[in-house]
């Protein structure tokens, strides 16, 4: 047989392969290794998908507080998720953002954290301005990717498997002397990382975030994220979520949650360790996955962190622009000064790691339209992201060269003046 005819053979042969790995199935040609969903927004709900699912005895659920009851008396706990369909091998996992809490106080009755999924279909409809999720804007990094969304209802920083007692501290809930709060976000992510498994082969590259709340889900979840999928190029980014905490809450807050941990990284063989920052983490995950690039974004006067870390000490103020100089001045350069100074450790210790500190006091990015316009720091924050996930970079312990880089605003906008 000729040359030629071998070769009219082999391509036959190599097209033919081609067509029936791109099968029709159920109805819809669909891409191998990516999941079988509708264009645009779907929701899925883990109850109707996994059925017999628990994580440490638990089963995905929001927070289930006092007031999140329907006119029979019923726990308005339910939780679901959302996926977006794209075009590319390509995957955003977001975390959603909403405060948290940790007492009786501000788990039952002045509650500073999102107490039911607020998020329906309907919320998908239109993305316009939504920052990441804007996938009609021509400069957004991830127009083309899919996404998973993660909504947020259990006040523990998605980190959570425990169902706490709350002790009716000030007989408000008739009938009752305690109430118990479902801190389950480390279930639902779960939950929601089977269906990823399940459902992505192999996504060449993974984009983890979240903002303010969902910036400690991003990090806390980035390990799994990467241990599932230990081939693909896993990037996390922490949006306004520095970590800077009193000891009191460090030691005793979280204890309510039971957070949960990577525990096959050194230093977390024996679950949560109080003495472990936020800091820690980045700077421990950073060195683990040493070839995955991990950053964190803030202003630098981010007022709702700030506000938080007020909280902390027991403080009820209502805004912190609003504070007098004294007492709360230190507390909002504390919050200032510990923000740095973690970043700043942070970049010393882990080559992969990147911060971006904007001007000003706003909090988050990553939703907001500003992640197309915020420049503060001397490059394009959107440009900076692209640069994060679009290419090789060289990770070397100063990083003075190349878009991603760490930055930080010169002219911050300072609402106070620090000693």
């Amino acid at each position: 047989m000729k040359r030629s005819s071998f070769l009219k053979i082999g391509v036959f042969v190599f097209f033919s392969l081609v067509i029936a790995s791109t099968s029709y199935a159920g109805g819809r040609w669909s891409k191998p290794g990516l999941p079988d969903i509708p264009g645009g927004w779907s929701e899925i709900d883990p109850a109707e998908v996994y059925p017999d699912f628990e994580y440490n005895g638990l089963t995905p659920a929001c927070s289930a507080c006092p007031t999140c009851m329907s006119d029979t008396f019923k726990p308005l706990d339910k939780f679901t998720f959302f996926a977006k369909k794209g075009t590319v091998n390509k995957l955003v996992i977001y975390f959603q953002g909403g405060g948290a809490c940790w007492d009786s106080v501000n788990c039952l009755y002045a509650p500073t954290y999102t107490q039911q999924q607020v998020e329906t279909i309907e919320s998908f409809a239109d993305t316009a301005g939504m920052g990441i999720f804007d996938t009609a804007n021509r400069k957004n990094p991830f127009k083309n990717w899919y996404f998973v969304y993660i909504p947020y209802c259990t006040g523990d920083l998605h980190s959570g498997a425990s169902d706490t007692e709350y002790t009716d501290i000030w007989d408000e809930i008739p009938g009752f002397d305690s109430w118990k709060i479902k801190h389950r976000g480390f279930v639902n992510f779960q939950v929601v990382l089977k269906w990823i498994k399940e459902n992505f082969e192999r996504p060449r590259k993974i984009f983890v975030t979240g903002i303010s709340a969902g910036s400690y889900g991003a990090i806390s979840g980035f390990p799994f994220i990467k241990e599932a999928f230990p081939l693909s190029k896993v990037y996390v980014l922490g949006d306004a979520g520095n970590g800077v905490t009193s000891e009191a809450f460090q030691k005793g807050g979280v204890d309510n949650w039971n957070v949960q941990v990577p525990d096959w990284i050194p230093g977390y063989e024996d679950g949560f360790n109080p003495e472990k920052t936020t800091a820690d983490l980045y700077t421990d995950y950073a060195n683990y996955y040493r070839w995955s690039k991990v950053a964190q974004y803030t202003t630098a006067w981010d007022e709702t962190q700030a506000w938080f870390y007020n909280l902390q000490f027991g403080g009820l103020v209502s805004y912190p622009l609003e504070w007098d100089n004294f007492p709360y001045d230190p507390i909002y350069c504390g919050w200032h000064n510990q923000m740095l100074e973690y970043a700043f450790e942070t970049a010393d210790s882990a080559r992969n790691y990147r911060y971006y500190i904007a001007a000003g006091t706003a909090h988050t990015i990553m939703m907001s339209p500003s992640f197309y316009t915020e420049e503060s720091a001397g490059i394009s924050f959107a440009k900076w992201v692209r640069a994060m996930v679009g290419g090789f970079s060289r990770f070397r312990r100063h990083y003075r060269q190349g878009p991603w880089r760490n930055l930080q605003c010169e002219d911050c906008e300072d609402p106070v003046v620090c000693p």
